[in-house]
């Protein structure tokens, strides 16, 4: 399996980032919620911040396509966003010490909302350059694969981050959760100076007027609005990671509270979900690039997987069992695996180096979106059927059910997706525009 040193690069900053998501979404959502006793509707609505933020990627994108920093247009917004991000974590630990103690103080949430939202600012500006930087470098023909790449060495970061983690923090310790926190933010800043050093190439003048055709917001923004299948397809990206979000702060709590597993294993749970993810992708990868698999086909596959996976765990939540549970979870990452090869071809099978910074940013909006509201979701599900139920193991039952029925309706959304009839659309737009500009 070639892979490009572009790719390569790549994946590193995205393999930082990881490290950085494994503390706050493993380590210290589960302090919170299981440790600290904070309520979980508080915990994730903080949380989904880092999402709300996804806006900016749009404005960043957009900049990032028609204008250069140093003669440069993506390295920057990387090297920016990692910057910001790893700036913000040494005051997480502080502030998830001080909450645990006064959980109901309105001036902490306020203080966990801007510290999520500036570190929701960094990935997002940082990721939407990632994005964009490969559909600029990378033939056509290779993109999908490209990102594909990414995204496994950005699955090998959380495994390892969790193992790390897993091993500097193995039960809950509120002085050593300092320490966890400045050492790994420490490994992150080498990796990321590792990973961006001569990321981008400066500018060649005729190259860069061909490559970014100043192709302008407004008229890009109305394309992609009234076009149908870029409709369907936002339609589709926000409505499955919706679902597929609502467990993201819940799987340790759960561990925790319905397996009664202590918090090194429910650390490991990133570990199962990764490994699933990794052989789902690799495997479906050569798949694809056989071309015996389509992307609509390994998507439809994702979500019939991720439905199982979601029932065996609400199973293990009315019975509880540890094994079947990590049995689930490896299924639950099989599922992302093959989501994310499907998603990454039909992504890149609809940008284009003239808007890509543009078209990564929407991608990064409506996914954050999405992350958040099913994060928020997720809190305020469990809170309100731990009432109806009166226990833990018929709450996180009934919201793992809700999530398999709600991606099995997603494959109704992705049946109405046609690249046969978006791709003479999408040309023709980029060949008007390039006339207005001569």
């Amino acid at each position: 399996m070639f892979i490009s040193r572009l790719v390569l690069k790549l994946g590193l900053v995205r393999f930082a980032t990881s490290f950085l998501v494994v503390l706050l979404a493993s380590v210290l959502n589960r302090v919170l919620i299981v440790d600290l006793t904070v309520p979980a509707a508080l915990v994730t609505f903080s949380f989904a911040f880092q999402h709300v933020m996804t806006p900016v990627g749009l404005v960043t994108g957009y900049f990032s396509d028609n204008y250069t920093v140093g003669g440069r247009h993506r390295a920057p917004y990387i090297w920016g966003g990692m910057l910001l991000s790893v700036a913000v974590m040494p005051f997480f630990p502080t502030w998830a010490l001080a909450w645990g103690a006064a959980p109901h103080s309105r001036q902490l949430l306020y203080q966990g909302v801007l510290l999520f939202s500036l570190f929701g600012i960094g990935t997002t500006v940082s990721a939407t350059a990632v994005n964009a930087l490969l559909v600029d470098q990378i033939p056509e023909a290779e993109r999908g694969s490209a990102l594909t790449m990414v995204w496994i060495l950005t699955l090998l970061g959380f495994i390892v981050g969790s193992s790390l983690t897993g091993q500097l923090f193995p039960v809950f310790d509120p002085h050593k959760i300092h320490t966890l926190f400045m050492v790994v933010t420490l490994a992150v800043v080498g990796i990321t100076l590792w990973g961006a050093w001569g990321i981008e190439p400066r500018c060649v003048g005729e190259r860069d007027h061909l490559l970014h055709g100043q192709m302008h917001l407004w008229p890009t923004l109305k394309f992609l609005a009234s076009n149908r299948q870029t409709l369907a397809f936002f339609a589709f990206l926000g409505t499955t990671i919706f679902f597929l979000a609502i467990q993201t702060f819940l799987l340790t709590p759960y561990g925790g509270e319905v397996l009664d597993l202590p918090v090194a294993q429910t650390n490991r749970f990133g570990i199962y979900t990764s490994y699933g993810t990794l052989a789902g992708m690799v495997g479906v990868y050569f798949l694809m690039s056989g071309r015996r698999w389509g992307d609509k086909i390994v998507l439809v596959a994702s979500l019939v997987l991720g439905a199982g996976a979601f029932g065996l765990l609400s199973l293990t939540s009315f019975r509880p069992d540890p094994t079947w549970g990590i049995y689930a979870l490896c299924l639950l990452g099989l599922a992302r695996g093959f989501y994310n090869v499907g998603l990454s071809h039909l992504t890149m099978n609809m940008a284009h180096p003239t808007f890509s910074g543009i078209f990564m940013g929407l991608w990064n909006l409506a996914s954050g979106i999405a992350l958040a509201a099913g994060e928020m979701t997720g809190g305020l599900l469990i809170d309100r059927f731990r009432h109806l139920t009166g226990g833990n193991p018929g709450a996180y039952g009934w919201v793992f059910l809700l999530e398999g029925a709600g991606l099995l309706a997603c494959l109704l959304l992705l049946a109405s997706l046609s690249l046969k009839k978006y791709r003479p659309q999408l040309v023709s737009l980029v060949a008007e525009q390039k006339t207005k500009l001569h």
